[in-house]
């Protein structure tokens, strides 16, 4: 294989050609503000850098010749049928038309262009750097409004279906690979070898939330989602509450349509990845609202031996209940309402479950609807009195609030 080069006339031919777009863009350039002036040179920039990747790609196509190929599933000679075929793409910095030698095995009944491979082309009609951008909006938000964004930001315009077939296309991969470690962990075998760990603190969190979706067949479903990352050891102190806690390290993710059961899988494995049991890693807390189905499960999934786990109800689902007992026993919105759960704030942080349960059982509701939310309050916070000792996570400097999974479901 020769050496891929741009010749000096290739190059002095395109340094004319930004002259001549540079010249055709100057009166609107002066002639506009701010974002006007790089809208403009982005549209110049396509007319420019598109011809360099044709001519740097034509370079590559030279120096790779057309040396017959060996079929993959058969393994003989591919034949050339084509050698100059067609191929237009979208990309970051402009549209392309490349053209590279193609071939065929009669054997298989399989088509090939080599050079594709050499430089990293999949078979869609957007560049791979393009099609990591649309999978990056296809996944903000909906396929038509990734498109549009696509205009907004890059001017340039990209129909929906290819965002959506890139993104779906990523995400079952992704799928797939998440249900391929998922096996090994259910057949007992070791999930990741060592090197693919990463673990960087003795501390590892866990957090795990379910969100209702729209989905696609019309209907709401619960898509529950789950976080693992390092806690420690470098500790920050919030300006608002004066609490220092242990600072977050960067999240892993992992999400699914399924039952409580086979998510707390996913859970588990990305545990793992973050160090779940390592020699490293000697604390493992657990952090979510009070649903059962996270409860139920977390001890089963995370409890590993010589290893410490922490379950801890998030503070402000903890407060949504004495909320609501407060607007239905003492009136919704009342000033005697915000001063009675204010005043179960203050003692749940500094004093945990006890006095909680007494100023619960001191209550008179005076409606049965009122008694039955008095009754199920004090149900919640018996059955989770371990989960909310805040004086002693405060202590020990865990965080008490789930707002990383909670923003992660949205």
């Amino acid at each position: 294989m020769d050496r891929a080069e741009l010749s000096d006339a290739i190059i002095d031919d395109l340094g004319q050609l930004f002259v001549r777009v540079l010249k055709q863009h100057a009166a609107t350039l002066v002639a506009c503000d701010f974002d006007g002036i790089e809208q403009c040179l982005q549209e110049a920039g396509r007319q420019v850098f598109g011809p360099v990747v044709e001519r740097t790609v034509a370079a590559i196509a030279r120096a790779q010749g057309e040396e017959r190929p060996t079929c993959p599933v058969c393994h003989h000679r591919m034949r050339l049928v084509d050698a100059a075929r067609s191929r237009d793409l979208q990309g970051l910095v402009g549209e392309y038309t490349i053209t590279r030698a193609y071939f065929f095995c009669d054997s298989c009944h399989r088509g090939a262009a080599p050079l594709d491979e050499r430089l990293g082309l999949g078979g869609g009609v957007l560049s791979p750097g393009l099609e990591r951008v649309a999978c990056w909006f296809g996944i903000d938000d909906s396929f038509q409004d990734g498109a549009d964004a696509f205009h907004e930001t890059l001017r340039i315009d990209v129909r929906d279906e290819p965002t959506r077939r890139i993104t779906e296309g990523i995400g079952q991969v992704a799928e797939a690979e998440a249900q391929a470690l998922v096996a090994r962990a259910q057949a007992g075998k070791e999930v990741f070898a060592p090197e693919e760990v990463t673990a960087s603190s003795a501390v590892l969190l866990v957090e795990v939330d379910g969100a209702l979706v729209h989905a696609i067949d019309g209907n709401w479903h619960e898509v529950k989602s789950g976080l693992a990352a390092p806690l420690g050891p470098p500790i920050e102190t919030d300006a608002k509450t004066g609490r220092t806690t242990l600072v977050l390290g960067k999240p892993s993710y992992c999400a699914g349509f399924e039952s409580a059961e086979t998510f707390w899988w996913r859970v588990y494995v990305e545990a793992c990845r973050r160090g779940l049991g390592s020699a490293l890693v000697t604390l493992v807390v657990v952090l979510g609202d009070g649903a059962d189905w996270i409860w139920r499960y977390a001890a089963a999934f995370l409890a590993v031996a010589g290893v410490q786990l922490i379950e801890i109800v998030d503070l402000y689902h903890a407060l949504d209940h004495l909320g609501l007992v407060a607007g239905v026993v003492l009136g919704q919105g009342s000033g005697a309402a915000e001063a009675w759960r204010a005043a179960r704030k203050k003692e749940l942080l500094e004093h945990g479950v006890a006095p909680i349960l007494v100023a619960l059982t001191d209550l008179k509701p005076n409606t049965p609807v009122a008694a039955e939310e008095v009754r199920k309050a004090i149900g919640y916070f018996q059955t989770n009195a371990a989960r909310m000792d805040y004086p002693g996570f405060i202590a020990r400097q865990l965080p008490i609030g789930s707002g990383a999974i909670e923003s992660t479901c949205k």
